[in-house]
């Protein structure tokens, strides 16, 4: 499906394909950036989704600053960020770089870095979540951050390397995004975010760097979970999904 009017980056994810001849369900698994300015239009689209689980991978600081709207009539369990790991999985740890190592090169390594860390600080969340698509009561679901490039992308991709959705399809998903979202107005507004607090203009590279949709930044993200976990199993296994609980949700996810 298109964006909404007022989430142009929300979308059902493609029906994938996977293993075995298998292809990802259609509308079963949505993504999105914030849903904060929904219109009533939005709103009575969503309705007729039957989401039944929102995963939202924002910190506590934004949930509060554009807070969700969603459709009285069809209310869906929400999971989120632990607030100990919330904040680093935002927008402080690049800050925190580009405050001591500003430029380009700088917002780079903190983009690598930041995708890098994401499958340790998604993993509460991730655990929940595929607690409850096991259940057979999150199913459809929904992703979300506040822009659904960098928390939503990875979330989303080991959600579809659970599945077993080749690998080539899951970075075809990621690079989707840079069709959905106004790059030039995400760039706008994080130079506004950024310069307020470091106190300075945000140079042209740095933006392109922080806003682009980049393989490489979604590449560390797993190879950090061949460096720490062996690979997609043993990070898997980690945070309680099983062999048998991963042809659970084929099951459910699949066709």
């Amino acid at each position: 499906m298109t964006g909404l009017a007022g989430a142009a980056n929300f979308r059902a994810v493609a029906c994938l394909p996977a293993a075995e001849g298998r292809y990802l369900r259609p509308r079963v698994l949505y993504r999105s950036g914030a849903l904060s300015g929904l219109t009533e239009v939005d709103i009575a689209t969503i309705e007729g989704l039957g989401i039944r689980l929102v995963c939202d991978l924002r910190s506590a600081a934004e949930r509060r600053r554009f807070p969700t709207l969603w459709p009285a009539l069809a209310p869906a369990r929400t999971v989120v960020m632990p607030v100990e790991t919330d904040r680093e999985a935002g927008m402080q740890p690049l800050i925190d770089r580009l405050a001591h190592e500003p430029g380009a090169e700088g917002a780079r390594r903190a983009m690598l870095d930041l995708y890098a860390a994401l499958p340790r600080l998604l993993a509460p969340v991730l655990q929940a979540t595929f607690d409850a698509v096991a259940s057979g009561w999150g199913v459809p679901l929904l992703l979300h951050c506040h822009v659904g490039k960098d928390r939503t992308g990875v979330a989303t991709g080991l959600l579809l390397a659970a599945l077993g959705v080749d690998h080539a399809a899951i970075v075809a998903d990621y690079l989707e995004t840079a069709r959905r979202i106004d790059i030039a107005a995400e760039t706008r507004h994080l130079a506004r975010g950024l310069g307020g607090l470091l106190g300075r203009t945000i140079d042209p590279g740095t933006l392109d760097q922080l806003g682009r949709t980049d393989p490489a930044y979604l590449a560390a993200a797993f190879a950090a979970i061949d460096r720490d976990w062996g690979g997609s199993a043993g990070y898997f296994t980690a945070i309680g999904l099983t062999e048998s609980r991963r042809e659970r949700l084929r099951s459910l996810l699949l066709t």
